[in-house]
């Protein structure tokens, strides 16, 4: 079930690289990488949870820190 779970995460992570490559409005690229931070952010805490590691689950929380950070930058500098 881990692996279904991981083969459509990473398959959504694919089409939200393909939304941040092909957006035409600033707007929509700050969303397409907030997207893409959640989606990696639930990669991670597959990882974890398949490894049983808790390393990846200190890099799941640094990265839900830095996607905060760079939304908030990010939606300020378009605005």
């Amino acid at each position: 079930m881990l692996e279904l779970a991981t083969i459509l995460t990473a398959l959504a992570v694919a089409l939200g690289l393909l939304r941040l490559m092909f957006a035409r409005a600033d707007a929509d690229r700050v969303i397409a990488v907030d997207v893409l931070t959640f989606q990696l952010l639930g990669l991670s805490v597959l990882l974890a949870f398949h490894d049983r590691s808790a390393l990846a689950l200190q890099f799941a929380f640094a990265l839900s820190l830095l996607g905060f950070l760079s939304t908030v930058v990010l939606s300020r500098l378009i605005r």
